[in-house]
């Protein structure tokens, strides 16, 4: 097809309409010529623009007719290139086969031969007189070394050329081989035989050579004929293959041609349709135009409005906290290109506070970016405050609040009452501790030297042997008679090494118990041990962990005291403590705080505890400045799980802890005996009925009759 020629009957018509309007100008139907003008003009470049599509469209078409022809010649090429090498090498098969068959002739000629030398070998044999029998022995092997040379020279030769497989054939061959070696050595064995009986013997055995040899070789030959055979076979026939490369070179002819033939019918169509479409097209063309420009004004409408929305929400009003607020909104949008929306503002006791909310920037803009660099001193500025405000976030939404301050308020001081309502009073402190206690069989005390734990501990006993019914407490003291030693009560361990065999005796009750072997598993025992960090070494702290849980099934608890509550330093982990009820003093709480994380606090937990320990610490700080350290206040945190409370702890005990319905004792099983008026049971087996048996040092020493053994006291 002509494109050229369509494209410039196109260019002559449209030219014709365009001229035709241009003529116009000058008659009365002045007001058809911009019609006309555009209609010639737009044609012009609508059918500039579709004959360009029609004739990329035929020239793809036709490029991909020529690559798939290309395609097929070289498809054809490769075939007759390969047809031509089945024939060269049906032709090398060919002569190959003729060479085995002169090579099979020259054999049957060489065993006419080898007969014929060995009849006239027989005469001679016959007509001799006396036969040399080494000779004939030689002979023989000879004969069989060179049948085997042959052999081994073929074989390699048939292998390579024919790639025939002989395995078989040539176990055969050395098998009869074997077997003749072994006639060759009876004959050299019998050198006394006559020659009559030497003659037949070497006849024979020479005759076995020969035919195995000549045998074996007609089968060489033959297994190579045999695979050249089946190759030949294989091969297609020449007349055949030209007749295929025929029917394809047609099959492909008669395609391209129904391809040219639906090629053409299609473009016809295409350029039919185009023929009636584009009237319509020009037709519609200044509708569109119309409509087009509506648009575009709706267009510059629409982005002024946009403009004006994108601007950041300002404050209403011409208040002075309104006024700030919209100079920081300004500031923050022309040089940081960040928008804040104002949300609302209230007046506050140093100022007012402003709210904004940044939904509307494309990205999430933290606090730190809003206070980065010198924005608080610009903000400071723009607002007169006494301190350079800075943004903070909201935990509820995604707004911040920005706090001015115009003057400074004198903080209020907060009162005894104003801190009782943030803890719990001092007068509920073994209460509270009781119900933590016995929530949990353990409970671990921590607290700095001279942070009260003596203090709090003490408190607990008293409040233990006045509450509790027909408890055994073993309070163990390492430090007994040092200076601060202010329990004044029995004691049952008095040094480190009392507390080991104490801690020893506590933990063999228990699987006494377990094991239903104990001499007194009704009454409950309390094992309190102070210094437990520094007397205990990880052995026996491994013996702790190993009951701190269990022993609530066998009516005993525990008091751990420790002066530290880093407990990674004192050989348990932080989540080992959460088998027990805890309970911080003092400094303490500081450390509980900075590890809240590894002791799986909630997220409430983390926020108020440290809000609570601030406020009520940094008032009895105050307070304990005029006041006797025996009556300062003091500050507990109790712990259990995702429960916890904040204690005041009542002021020293003075005095002595008098046993009331739970005993303090100063060896196993003294309650038993104090219940019946006496001081002494057995700290075996609890029996009563006892005697003295003599001092070890300024110790009483005692026998029991009930289980026979002796213990001091």
């Amino acid at each position: 097809m002509n494109f050229q020629m369509l494209r410039n009957s196109f260019i002559v018509g449209s030219l014709g309409v365009s001229f035709t309007g241009f003529i116009a100008l000058f008659s009365p139907y002045s007001q058809f010529s911009q019609f006309l003008i555009s209609s010639g003009l737009g044609s012009l470049a609508a059918s500039n623009l579709a004959i360009e599509s029609s004739q990329k469209i035929s020239n793809r078409k036709r490029s991909k007719l020529l690559a798939e022809i290309d395609s097929l010649r070289g498809e054809t090429n490769s075939f007759a290139g390969m047809l031509s090498d089945k024939h060269q090498e049906l032709s090398r098969l060919a002569d190959d086969r003729n060479n085995l068959a002169d090579q099979n002739l020259d054999l049957i000629d060489s065993l006419e031969t080898l007969r014929s030398d060995l009849k006239a070998t027989k005469q001679l044999l016959n007509e001799s007189k006396d036969i040399n029998f080494n000779s004939a022995v030689d002979t023989l092997r000879e004969s069989l070394k060179e049948v085997q040379s042959q052999v081994n020279n073929l074989i390699p030769m048939l292998i390579k050329k024919f790639d025939v497989d002989i395995t078989e054939l040539l176990n055969q061959f050395n098998q009869d081989c074997a077997s003749l070696s072994k006639q060759i050595g009876v004959i050299s064995d019998n050198s006394k035989l006559s020659n009559e009986d030497l003659i037949a013997c070497c006849i024979a055995i020479q005759h076995d050579i020969l035919n195995k040899g000549i045998s074996l070789k007609a089968k060489l030959y033959k297994s190579a004929v045999d695979k050249l055979q089946k190759q030949l076979n294989n091969v297609i026939p020449l007349d055949e293959h030209n007749q295929k490369l025929e029917q394809v070179k047609t099959y492909y002819l008669n395609n391209i041609k129904a391809i040219q033939e639906e090629f053409g019918s299609i473009a016809d169509n295409c350029i039919t349709a185009y023929k009636q479409d584009f009237q319509e097209v020009v037709n519609d063309g200044l509708t569109q135009s119309q409509e087009l420009e509506t648009l575009q004004n709706q267009i510059l409408s629409l982005n002024g409005k946009l403009q004006d929305l994108s601007k950041p929400l300002q404050f209403v009003g011409t208040s002075e906290s309104a006024r700030v607020g919209n100079s920081i909104i300004n500031y923050y949008s022309t040089k940081l290109g960040i928008t804040l929306d104002a949300i609302d503002f209230s007046s506050t006791s140093e100022g007012y506070k402003l709210l904004f909310h940044l939904s509307r920037n494309s990205r999430f803009i933290p606090c730190d970016q809003l206070n980065d660099g010198n924005n608080p001193d610009k903000i400071k500025e723009l607002s007169g405050s006494l301190n350079s405000p800075k943004f903070s976030q909201s935990e509820r939404g995604n707004y911040v609040s920005l706090e001015i301050e115009l003057r400074k308020v004198e903080k209020k001081q907060a009162t005894i009452e104003d801190i009782r309502r943030l803890i719990e009073p001092s007068t509920k402190f073994g209460e509270i501790v009781t119900r933590y206690h016995q929530n949990k069989p353990t409970l671990r005390v921590m607290s700095a030297t001279g942070s009260g734990k003596g203090i709090a501990v003490k408190n607990l006993l008293q409040h233990y042997i006045n509450h509790w019914e027909n408890w055994e407490l073993w309070l163990s003291d390492p430090q007994h008679g040092s200076f601060e030693d202010y329990w004044n009560c029995p004691k049952i361990a008095k040094s480190p090494t009392e507390a080991s065999r104490v801690l020893e005796q506590f933990i063999e009750e228990f699987n006494d118990r377990k094991n239903n072997e104990s001499f007194n598993p009704d009454i409950p025992v309390m094992g309190i041990f102070d210094e437990t960090d520094k007397t205990f070494d990880k052995k026996q702290k491994a013996g702790i962990s190993q009951i701190w849980t269990e022993i609530r099934h066998r009516k005993m608890k525990m008091i751990l005291i420790g002066q530290s509550a880093e407990c990674g330093k004192q050989g348990w982990q932080w989540d080992e403590l959460q088998n027990m009820s805890l309970m911080f003093l003092g400094g303490a709480i500081g450390t509980a705080i900075k590890h809240a994380d590894d002791m799986g606090w909630s997220q409430d937990m983390k926020t108020k505890i440290p809000s609570i320990y601030a406020k009520v610490s940094e008032f009895f700080n105050q307070q304990n400045a005029d006041i006797p350290v025996k009556n300062h206040y003091r500050l507990a945190l109790l712990v259990d799980g995702m429960k916890y409370d904040f204690v005041e702890i009542p002021p020293a005990l003075d005095g002595e802890l008098t046993n009331n319905k739970s005993w303090l004792v100063s060896s196993p099983w003294q309650s038993k005996a104090i219940k019946e008026g006496q001081n002494i049971a057995c700290v075996h087996c609890g029996s009563l009925d006892v005697k003295k048996n003599g001092k070890s040092g300024d110790k009483q020493r005692y026998s029991c009759n009930s289980c026979s053994k002796s213990f001091s006291v």
